[in-house]
């Protein structure tokens, strides 16, 4: 058993991003929850694909991704239910750090990173997407319930952070802020450049920049 050109690549991708969030946590927060973000959203692509799904058929959406992965993660008995949560409420964060106006903290970027370490080294060994794990998972390739991990005690108890606090409110509703935030950006935008003395570069601005939808990001 090998991994795909893709798959490979994903991992590496996803191992980058990590990185990259562990850099930016305490300098810039909001920077630092996308990238955690996109390092679980890669590895579990990556997933996906050493579980048997065809590149044509990965999800093209962040909704669809998580569903996927929920079945051959969690409903194969690979992935433990509360680590798989993760991944949706990183995705919740996310949204808000790369559209709402209010600016997450370094607490909740550091908890975020601790939870993305976790689903990353867990989803790697679980689906053998390190190629030293490879060979001992051929000897034992049955889901086995009693290994799966499950979110460490640190992130846990860490409860004054924006990842806690965002339990009550719906994905639905953070779509819904997000949305009027970039909205009401690009609107911005569109005024500030058409006020700029007619400026050939303004006018470009604008419509490359109305040209984008919010959509393509919150696309079910």
């Amino acid at each position: 058993m090998t991994l795909s050109p893709l798959a490979r690549d994903l991992r590496l991708k996803a191992e980058r991003a990590l990185a990259t969030a562990r850099d930016l946590q305490d300098r810039d927060p909001d920077g630092s929850v996308n990238r955690s973000y996109y390092a679980m959203f890669d590895i579990a692509r990556a997933a996906l694909l050493s579980a048997g799904v065809r590149e044509d058929e990965l999800p093209r959406t962040h909704s669809g991704l998580i569903g996927l992965f929920s079945k051959h993660g969690v409903l194969s008995g690979r992935i433990d239910q509360k680590l798989f949560a993760a991944l949706g409420r990183a995705e919740s964060l996310r949204l808000i750090a790369d559209y709402a106006g209010t600016p997450l903290d370094a607490k909740t970027a550091a908890d975020i990173v601790l939870r993305a370490e976790t689903f990353v080294s867990t989803v790697e060994k679980a689906f053998a997407l390190n190629e030293s794990s490879i060979t001992n998972n051929l000897e034992n390739d049955g889901p086995n319930p009693q290994n799966k991990i499950s979110e460490p005690r640190l992130a846990t108890e860490q409860s004054e952070t924006d990842y806690a606090r965002l339990k009550p409110v719906s994905l639905e509703e953070i779509r819904r802020q997000a949305r009027e935030n970039w909205l009401q950006l690009r609107q911005q935008k569109a005024g500030v450049a058409k006020g700029a003395a007619h400026s050939k570069d303004a006018e470009r601005s604008v419509k490359e920049d109305q040209g984008h939808s919010i959509d393509d990001d919150f696309d079910e």
